[in-house]
């Protein structure tokens, strides 16, 4: 996914992404060559490492773009800083496929943590229905990247090669909804 996405360059590297941490005041470390390896064998590597690096980056700006979205703006210009974000991913709209690899990918980080969550059955329903969710809206967008171009040139293979996945969808969805049923159903038997 990183080579069709970003800045077509070579990863950023363990000392780039301390250094944006740093400008952004979340990393004291010393950002030597030295301590990224000492942490590096600490975590299991230095594949693991940086991309736990990228990770906390990630959150860090993702954090400021949540507080930034609290801005009141009109759709537009909303539309028009979120749009940002696609470009600057290289994810832009010229390019379908790529974007909707991209928006995968969100949504396949994103419905990671609630199919975690819905592992515990304490939890309930809810969480076990917005972890179908996002399951069938990763899956409905694999679909449309992978035929993106199949309707407008009548490309029925392409179309019918996707049946499966829609049936997967189709059949994710549906759990949502019968898990979103049962805890309507058990607040009808209390009388909400």
């Amino acid at each position: 996914m990183s080579e069709q996405m970003g800045r077509g360059e070579a990863p950023a590297t363990v000392e780039q992404v301390a250094a944006a941490m740093a400008a952004l005041g979340l990393y004291d470390g010393e950002n030597t060559p030295s301590e990224h390896a000492e942490e590096a064998a600490r975590l299991g590597g230095t594949d693991a490492y940086r991309v736990r690096m990228v990770n906390a980056l990630l959150g860090v700006v993702q954090a400021e773009a949540a507080m930034a979205d609290a801005v009141k703006l009109n759709d537009e210009h909303r539309h028009a800083a979120w749009e940002e974000q696609l470009k600057a991913a290289g994810a832009v709209l010229d390019d379908p496929v790529r974007r909707l690899e991209f928006i995968r990918w969100q949504v396949l980080r994103a419905g990671t943590p609630l199919r975690l969550m819905a592992q515990n059955r304490e939890v309930g329903p809810i969480p076990l229905a917005a972890a179908h969710a996002a399951t069938g809206l990763h899956t409905l967008l694999g679909v449309i990247a992978a035929s993106q171009d199949a309707v407008a040139t009548g490309d029925v293979e392409t179309l019918a090669s996707q049946a499966g996945q829609l049936e997967a969808a189709r059949e994710a969805l549906q759990n949502a909804m019968d898990n979103t049923d049962v805890l309507l159903n058990m607040l009808k038997s209390v009388g909400l």
